[in-house]
């Protein structure tokens, strides 16, 4: 199961890559955990979030890429948009400006690409640097 879930995060980055190329996105790149040093792997949401009809899953979101201006953590399942014909589900996580860590926004990989929404700034957070360190602890 778990090799299932590192196919989905792998085809889900490239999809990321794929879309960001082509809108220009400035020198963005998957990464893992392991491989930035300049921000934390982990970031906890300890309370679900929600942008307009977008709502964003509580839990431990994962580093998966990079761009000139933000670190993009992964969430950790889809995000939900919530409509009149039902739930449709997404691809999506958290971003984090490198320039002012407290600002958090949310993005979802949608038919037309990339999207950037809400600001998730006041949801309860913590930076992690292991997923089994002690909640509150930095």
């Amino acid at each position: 199961m778990g090799g299932n879930r590192r196919i989905a995060g792998s085809i889900a980055g490239l999809v990321i890559v794929a879309l960001l190329s082509a809108c220009g996105g400035g020198h963005f790149h998957t990464t893992s955990p392991g491989e930035t040093t300049s921000a934390p792997p982990y970031l906890e949401m300890r309370a679900e979030s929600s942008a307009g009809t977008l709502h964003f899953p509580r839990g431990v979101y994962v580093l998966d890429a990079v761009d000139d201006n933000s670190f993009y953590y992964r969430a950790p399942q889809k995000i939900v948009q919530h409509s009149w014909s039902g739930g449709l589900r997404y691809d999506g996580g958290v971003f984090v400006a490198k320039r002012n860590h407290r600002k958090l926004r949310g993005y979802v990989i949608m038919p037309s690409g990339l999207t950037h929404v809400g600001n998730m700034s006041r949801t309860d957070h913590v930076f992690r640097y292991y997923t089994n360190q002690p909640s509150g602890a930095y």
